[in-house]
């Protein structure tokens, strides 16, 4: 997983910004400090990649994003000549019963602008660093089921076990004009695995296209292709962290589950599979009644991607979730930050944009249920000051924070001082 992102030079941040990451992160503070650009700097990977898997391009408008010109995304401040940095530090686990390869680093990436194309940055420059840690309990043990019973295994044990030694100056140098050294060294923080559901989700559809799905099966930016992926996939069976009830360990029984659990009642059915046209009928009750998305409460559209996606993602992808708790009552917050909690206990990274103060306190009663530790979870505040603009909050392991920045949620503590004089 990624545990720590650099940027610079980067839209708001001008100076180099470090972002501590968890195996689930909050991003939470005040508008426009951001939490949107660090996002991007990921999403910015994930559609260079798909657009040209053999690019040293950086594609600034795409199927995730539409940035503009370089100039746009070039902090406003920074001359013209001055790269921007990515940085990503990662640590990646390979656990078996007799060993565990630890693999850990940071990959830096330098974008310039593109004078014969400015929709564009061109990489000039990789710089990658790292280490790997073999811990076997038993050696004969660990050659046997590791190496022999997983020649996948030995191949990726091979190609990372002098990764240490390597003289990074001429590796660039050989690979600085491969077009697909962004596609290579993007594999080791698996940048092409992103679920992204961003703020701006469509509403309710009378009908919804039945299409094949992606290489990378995903909900779309906006849920546009959570029915159909719903058809499409509804018998796959779902990580056993997340089954809920005594029904089938399918997608589309765990959908409705979590759905009923979330809401207290809710049943979701996809129909028409035999042809291009695909339609979505919900419940908000335990009833067999079925209704159209535009009879039922918009809560539960806007969150069917979310679940849909946490529920497909594999360990080892990133799911990244823009304001959650989007026409969603308070309980209905707290019950979906329960789940996203148990999503990343799977391994799946999760980052979540929230200004929900019950996101907030859900994820915290998630590690006093012991979901995740405190170490596993990483509040990152926005602020406007000055040295400061991007706070990690500690957490204690039951769940508690001791250290409360002005403006992190705060208001409704000023709101009862100014109503009742407290």
């Amino acid at each position: 997983m990624l545990t720590k992102i650099e940027l610079e030079n980067f839209k708001c941040f001008r100076e180099k910004t470090v972002f501590p990451l968890g195996q689930l992160t909050l991003l939470t503070g005040i508008n426009g400090r951001g939490k949107s650009s660090l996002l991007q700097s990921l999403l910015l990977m994930r559609q260079s990649i798909e657009y040209d898997n053999r690019t040293n391009k950086l594609i600034l408008n795409g199927k995730c994003l539409n940035l503009g010109r370089f100039d746009e995304i070039r902090n406003t401040g920074t001359s013209r000549e001055k790269p921007i940095y990515f940085n990503y530090f990662y640590d990646y686990k390979i656990e078996n019963i007799a060993a565990t390869i630890t693999m850990e680093g940071s990959i830096n990436y330098s974008f310039v602008e593109d004078m014969n194309d400015d929709l564009v940055a061109t990489l000039t420059e990789v710089e990658i660093k790292g280490n790997t840690f073999l811990s076997p309990i038993n050696h004969r043990r660990f050659y046997h089921k590791v190496f022999k019973d997983n020649p996948t295994i030995l191949q990726l044990f091979t190609d990372w076990l002098d990764f240490s030694s390597i003289n990074y100056t001429e590796l660039f140098q050989a690979l600085r004009d491969d077009p697909t050294i962004l596609q290579s060294t993007a594999t080791w923080v698996n940048f092409s695995a992103i679920h992204y559901i961003s703020a701006d989700r469509i509403g309710p559809q009378d009908f919804y296209l039945r299409s094949t799905l992606p290489q990378f099966p995903n909900v779309g930016l906006k849920g546009e292709q959570t029915v159909n992926l719903l058809d499409r996939m509804k018998d796959e069976l779902i990580n056993d962290k997340l089954y809920l009830g005594e029904d089938a360990q399918t997608l589309i029984i765990q959908t409705q589950e979590w759905l009923n659990k979330i809401f207290d009642g809710a049943k979701v059915e996809v129909s028409g599979s035999q042809t291009n046209i695909l339609e979505l009928m919900l419940n908000s009750s335990l009833s067999k009644d079925r209704f159209r998305p535009a009879n039922i409460g918009f809560g539960y559209h806007c969150i069917l991607p979310i679940i849909v996606s946490g529920l497909i993602a594999k360990k080892g992808e990133m799911l990244i979730v823009e304001n959650p708790e989007a026409h969603l009552h308070p309980k209905a917050q707290s019950q979906l930050a329960k789940f996203l909690a148990k999503v990343s206990s799977c391994g799946i990274q999760v980052l979540i944009e929230s200004h929900s103060d019950h996101i907030l306190n859900a994820l915290r009663i998630a590690v006093l249920d012991n979901i995740l530790s405190n170490e596993e979870l990483s509040i990152l505040y926005f602020s406007q000051k000055i040295g400061e603009s991007v706070v990690q909050i500690p957490i204690d392991s039951d769940g508690k924070i001791e250290e409360w920045p002005d403006g992190f949620f705060d208001q409704m503590d000023k709101d009862f001082e100014r109503l009742f004089g407290i």
